[in-house]
C-alpha cells in the first residue's frame, strides 16, 4: 500500500501562523497553492521580460512541494525556525529527515523523480531564489491581509518579511513588489474595477 497522497492531502490540516492570533486561518495547502501562483508568474516575469532562462515546471513543481515536510514536522514558527544557526541546520536535517519518511511511502518506481521536486536539488541557484520570493511574497500577502482586518498582531511579521524580501534582491521579486503587491490590499469591488 503506496500512502503518499494521502498523506500529501493532509497539508489542509497543518496550520500556520501557529503563535499568532489570526482572523483568518490559514493551512499550508492554501499556503502551497499561492506559493505555486506567484513561482509562475515570477518565472515568466524572469523568461518574458527580464530575459533570465528558468524551467518553470520546475520551479513551480518545488513550489508544490516545498512544504511537504511539516506534514510530519508541523509548521515550525518563524522566530523559532531562525533562532539561530544551530536551531537552523537541526531543523534543516529533520525535515530531511521527514522528506526521506515521505519518499518512502511512494511507489518505488516514482521515489527517484519525486525527490528533486522535495529537495529543490532540481533547480539552480537563481530558480531558487525565485522560489524563496514567492515563499516570502505569499507571506508578506497573509501579513496584508491581517492587517487590512484590523489585527496589529502582524506588523512585526510584515516589517520582518519586507526585510527578508528585500535581502533576495533580484528583478523579478523587486518588480511584483513594486507593480503587483497592492493589489493585495484591495477589495474585490476595486480589483474588478482596474
Amino acid at each position: 500500500m503506496f500512502n503518499f497522497n494521502a498523506l500529501l492531502s493532509r497539508l489542509k490540516y497543518i496550520p500556520r501562523w501557529s503563535l499568532m492570533r489570526q482572523n483568518t486561518e490559514e493551512d499550508v495547502a492554501q499556503h502551497t497553492t499561492e506559493v505555486m501562483l506567484i513561482s509562475h508568474t515570477l518565472c515568466l516575469l524572469a523568461n518574458n521580460k527580464f530575459n533570465h532562462i528558468v524551467n518553470s515546471e520546475k520551479v513551480c513543481m518545488c513550489a508544490l512541494y516545498h512544504d511537504v515536510s511539516e506534514i510530519l514536522t508541523g509548521d515550525l514558527p518563524t522566530p523559532v525556525k531562525y533562532n539561530n544557526e544551530k536551531i537552523q541546520m537541526a531543523y534543516k536535517e529533520i525535515e530531511m529527515h521527514a522528506i526521506n519518511k515521505l519518499l518512502e511511502t511512494s511507489q518505488p518506481e516514482i521515489k527517484d523523480y519525486l525527490r528533486p521536486y522535495m529537495t529543490q536539488e532540481c533547480l539552480s541557484e537563481y530558480e531558487k531564489k525565485l522560489l524563496k520570493g514567492a515563499d516570502k511574497i505569499s507571506a508578506l500577502t497573509k501579513c496584508i491581509e491581517e492587517l487590512q482586518s484590523g489585527n496589529k498582531e502582524f506588523e512585526s511579521a510584515f516589517n520582518s518579511t519586507i526585510d527578508s524580501i528585500k535581502a533576495i534582491n533580484i528583478v523579478e521579486v523587486n518588480y511584483f513588489m513594486e507593480n503587483m503587491l497592492d493589489g493585495y490590499k484591495l477589495c474585490l469591488d476595486e480589483l474588478a474595477k482596474i
